[in-house]
């Protein structure tokens, strides 16, 4: 999502500015349905935002399985090659089943589509 200063400013910086910096301090789920006043649902459509928005600056929002103690904004140069590669990961087993459903439409003369993990048009 390209920076877009009023959308930043109106909408996601007063998430974004709750959201502690460090491993050490960071925030669970509960600590922001209260904060925030919103329910999970919300809060995790909110994490998803800030995760995806380029606010110019140099952390990340640390959303990680892994990292069971909450959620956290770094610029550790480790925790975000950490964190991309979870991303990664999930991203292709997420879209392991496109090459399968690409040839199945393909055969079915539907569309062409692009195969996301190898850049094969079927």
């Amino acid at each position: 999502m390209a920076i877009n200063n009023e959308y930043w400013n109106t909408m996601l910086k007063p998430f974004w500015n709750d959201i502690p910096i460090g491993k050490e301090n960071a925030i669970t789920y509960t600590e922001l349905i209260v904060r925030w006043n919103m329910s999970e649902r919300a809060v995790r459509k909110m994490l998803q935002d800030l995760s995806a928005y380029d606010n110019g600056d140099e952390y990340i929002l640390i959303r990680s399985a892994k990292n069971r103690g909450g959620f956290y904004r770094t610029n550790n140069e480790h925790e975000i090659n950490a964190f991309r590669t979870e991303c990664l990961h999930k991203g292709k087993s997420i879209f392991a089943p496109v090459r399968k459903i690409n040839r199945i439409l393909h055969d079915a003369g539907q569309i062409e589509i692009f195969d996301i993990l190898n850049g094969d048009l079927y």
